[in-house]
Parts: C-alpha cells; structure tokens; sequence
C-alpha cells in the first residue's frame, strides 16, 4: 500500500533535514543547502574510515562483524523518548540483506504495513561518496530510474522493486547516517560520528529526524512487541516471536544460530585465509546439522511454537541455496539434501507474511554484483529455483502444534 511505501510523508520534510544539517554545518551566512549537503560529509571529521562488509577482517583473516552503532528502544513505558505511533516511524532496507529482511517479515507477519513505513534500496552497491573515498553501499533508486552499472563496471541492474527514501529525500543510506549523526550532536546526544559502517536495516524517527536504532534483532522485538494496538485486521492473531515465556530457549539457540550459521556464511565467504574458511565452514555444517537432527523432533527450534528464532534461521536458509553455496563457498552440502530443514523452510515459507517478505531476484543481484573482488563480471547464476520448491507441500503440521 501507499503507506506502506512512505508515500503518506510529508513533501518537504527532506528540505527540513537539509536545513538542519546546515544551520549545524554552516555559518550563518551559508548561500544554499545545496552547500551544505555537498560539505557535509567533509565536515564530519576525526572519525573512523567509512568501510564496508569486505574490510571487516582481522589480521588472520577471520570475518569480524561490526556492531551497531544506533540503540535506543520504541517503548510503551510513560515518558519514553520514542514511544509507539502509527506513521511516526519508517524502516529502510534491503531485500538482499537478512538482517534486514528479517524486520521486513516481522511488519508483514504483525500486519503492520500502514504503521511502518518502508523504503528499499537497489540490490547492488555504489559509491556513496565519489571523490571523498572509495566506500560502496547502499543507495536508492526510483523504480522508472535507468539501470544501474555495477561497481565491477558490467552489466545494468534495473531498479525494479526500489522504494525510493520518500522521509528525507536521501541518496543513499549512508546520508542517513550523517543526518543522524548532525542532528543527534545538535541535541546534545552525540559526537557527530556516523559510524564507520551504514548498514541497513535503518528504523528511522520522522519527529525527532534521527536514527532510532540500526540493530536487527533490537528493531525485530520492537516491532514484535511494541505495536500490537495498530495491528491490522486478518483471519487469525498474529503469532507473538518473543514471547516472555520462551526468552531463555530462544536466546539460547539465537546463540549458536547466529554465530555459526547466520554469520557463520558470512565467515566462510569474506574469509580471506584458508585457516579462517576452514574454521568457518566446519562450524557452519556442524550447527546446520544440530538444527536438521532438533527438526527431526519437533515443528520449530522451540518446540511447537513460531518464535523469532525461526525466522532469523529461514533468512540464511532461503539463500543457502540460490546464493551461499556458490558464493560463499558453503558447497559441503545444500540445504535441499537436509530433507528435515528443507520441509521446514516450506512451513515457514507458506505463513502469513514470512514469505511474502523474500524478493529472491533482489536477493540474488546484491549478493552477486555488489563484491567485484569475490565476482568481477558481475555474473548471476540462474539457478536453482528454491522458491518454487518452498511452494510445495510440506507435513510440519503433523507435530503437535501449539499457538
């Protein structure tokens, strides 16, 4: 829907976070925003390299995840800075990201489309700031915009599916991080730093024009948990993914899912020695197996019960295939020969939302056109079809199924 997408926001709300930064950024004298938003960047200064996935490796070559940067809450408690509110806030992401794909299925699964906004940005990486440093990342694009080239310089990706920043008129997501950064300095809450890294997802606050929080899981029990009064109508209630009375078992296997499966992908891909790939990839298949031998048991990680656990899990598994196997050289064995985990991502895939939230063809053109070092011809594989299989029929729901 138009709410959705953000198109409800006001007009000339990017002028006004322009005008911001530039009563920040500038002397009282300054002739134009147009000055203000081409020096902005040059006058944050002091802080960290703007880098991207690629360099986030240390000297063994290990892949070391950077953390969040931005970590306030949306919060019912009296007197909360950023309390719940339809049309208040708007979430940036990525189609191809799974961290970020992963609050885009919680708005869809809570039925939260005309309380969040959203935009999406253009599955492969650009330049963010030309001339100022070498940094590539996310960007928006309009839908009737030409294709974009590759930073690999072949190939046009067109930007069907974009959802343009419609909130503050923004180019790319790293602009975003400036802004917030501007505006969080100003009011006495930070020290101008962006953050070396601009990641999505972005929960963005229209009111108070700054980045609420840019921590997925944080962002996922948000909307989980903070949000149930706006929840639109439909045929049954929507399941609850962090429910008080599963925290420690979720918590428990989020743990190991996460460092060894969802990020453990990761790990093996941008591994930059054979000692750190090898390290990788036996801890990923080891943690893949424990999740097909507790699938065999039972519907969901956590029993009989749909929790936030199984929808992180189903973000790398959707990809597993299309993407990881050759990309990331996780090629030991595809999920569709685990034929436990396979049936459970057509369970997951086949509820209300979850699975409405997947764009693989996204999916498939960030990851394979984004790294020129790990795929310099910008070539993307045609196959093998998950989605199509994940529409399938599947006997999950022979376990006994608790709501």
């Amino acid at each position: 829907s138009a709410a959705f997408l953000g198109a409800s926001s006001v007009k000339n709300r990017p002028l006004i976070h322009k005008a911001r930064l530039a009563a920040v950024l500038l002397p009282t004298t300054s002739s134009s925003l147009k000055g203000a938003c081409a020096i902005r960047a040059k006058t944050i200064r002091g802080f960290a390299e703007a880098k991207d996935s690629l360099a986030e490796t240390d000297s063994s070559g290990k892949f070391v995840r950077t953390p969040s940067l931005f970590r306030n809450k949306i919060s019912r408690e009296e007197g909360a800075r950023f309390p719940p509110a339809k049309g208040r806030y708007h979430l940036y992401i990525s189609h191809g990201c799974p961290w970020a794909n992963r609050c885009h299925a919680a708005i869809r699964m809570k039925r939260l489309e005309k309380v969040i906004g959203m935009s999406v940005v253009h599955p492969t990486w650009q330049e963010t700031a030309p001339g100022k440093d070498k940094h590539i990342g996310w960007t928006f694009r309009d839908p009737d915009d030409a294709p974009v080239v590759p930073v690999s310089g072949v190939g046009a990706i067109d930007c069907k599916g974009c959802v343009p920043d419609t909130v503050n008129g923004a180019k790319t997501v790293r602009e975003l991080y400036e802004i917030a950064a501007v505006a969080n300095k100003a009011s006495g809450r930070g020290d101008g730093d962006p953050g070396p890294k601009f990641s999505v997802p972005v929960l963005w606050d229209k009111e108070e024009g700054t980045i609420v929080n840019n921590e997925s899981e944080e962002i996922l029990r948000m909307i989980d948990s903070e949000f149930s009064q706006f929840e639109g109508p439909g045929e049954s209630a929507t399941p609850r993914l962090y429910p008080k009375d599963f925290v420690s078992e979720i918590e428990e296997i989020n743990s190991w899912v996460y460092d060894n499966i969802n990020n453990g992908v990761y790990k093996c891909g941008f591994a930059k020695s054979q000692a750190a790939y090898d390290e990788a990839v036996k801890n990923l298949y080891k943690h893949l197996d424990k999740a097909e031998e507790i699938l065999s048991k039972q519907r969901y990680l956590c029993g009989n019960r749909l929790t936030e656990a199984d929808v992180r899990l189903f973000m790398t598994l959707v990809r597993f295939d299309e993407v990881y196997v050759v990309y990331f050289k996780c090629n030991k064995k595809p999920i569709s020969a685990y034929p436990h985990l396979t049936n459970y991502m057509r369970d997951l895939f086949q509820t209300p939302g979850l699975g409405e939230s997947v764009d693989m063809e996204h999916i498939k053109r960030h990851y394979f056109t984004s790294h020129p070092s790990l795929n310099a011809y910008s070539v993307i594989p045609s196959g093998p079809g998950v989605l199509e299989d994940l529409k399938q029929p599947h006997n999950r729901d022979t376990f006994a199924h608790k709501v």
